[in-house]
């Protein structure tokens, strides 16, 4: 059920629009050139980069829309789904692996504009680049985990939405996309308090230069991803009767 929805909705979402698939490109390179246009500007410091700050921008910008998406997502396919939750019996659960897969379909799009990126920069491709999709993977089950357990209250209170679209940019801003991530107390508190950055800091640094120093952070809230993924998919589970009596009185 989840790969039929899947399909039906790919087909859909660009079909309508005169621009197609740029809007899925759009976000990373218009949030990519504001940071860049600031940090010449002389607006913020980045740090000391190893690569070229566009290119290290953009690829943390890419990688933060997915764990965004994947955050936001459990609440958003709750609300677009109410009648179907309400009216027919099927397993819920595919209404979460149909948002994990459109989740996935985008980030393959934007991951698209990477290519000449690095073509143009001149990247040297690595064989860390192999251990990519994992680390990735991690990263969007981390974040769904967490909507999933925001879901429940969510549904009940808009309060909740309403409260992550405010928190979304504020905690883009304190997670080390376009700055170089400090390594000295207590700045680097951001990368192992903030549960967006050790896998994300991990993926950006296994495609840009081929090694990192965030490996244990990242081990620690790897390992963490799938129990916490299964444990919001119980709760998921458990809810969606609770709610969906709510929606009916």
């Amino acid at each position: 059920m989840a790969w039929r929805l899947f399909l039906r909705n790919v087909r859909g979402m660009y079909r309508q629009t005169f621009l197609g698939l740029f809007w899925a490109f759009l976000p990373p390179i218009a949030n990519t050139a504001v940071w860049i246009f600031l940090r010449q500007q002389g607006v913020f410091d980045t740090g000391e980069m190893s690569v070229n700050a566009t290119l290290y921008i953009l690829t943390g910008m890419i990688l933060w829309q997915s764990f965004a998406d994947a955050l936001q997502m459990p609440l958003k396919i709750f609300n677009q789904n109410k009648s179907m939750i309400s009216k027919l019996r099927f397993s819920r659960e595919a209404l979460i692996m149909l948002g994990i897969g459109e989740g996935f379909f985008n980030l393959a799009i934007r991951m698209l504009l990477l290519i000449p990126a690095f073509l143009w920069f001149g990247v040297s491709l690595s064989w860390t680049l192999l251990l990519v999709p994992l680390t990735i993977i991690l990263m969007v089950l981390w974040a769904t985990a967490i909507g999933l357990l925001l879901m429940p209250l969510g549904a009940l209170y808009q309060d909740v939405g309403r409260f992550l679209q405010l928190a979304i940019p504020f905690w883009m801003i304190i997670t080390p996309i376009i700055y170089v991530a400090p390594d000295t107390f207590p700045g680097s508190l951001l990368v192992w308090l903030n549960p967006a950055s050790p896998l994300l800091l991990l993926s950006r640094d296994l495609m840009l230069v081929g090694g990192s120093s965030f490996w244990v952070p990242a081990l620690l809230v790897g390992v963490l991803a799938v129990p916490m993924f299964l444990l919001g998919l119980v709760i998921f589970r458990i809810s969606i009767p609770v709610l969906v009596e709510r929606m009916s009185t």
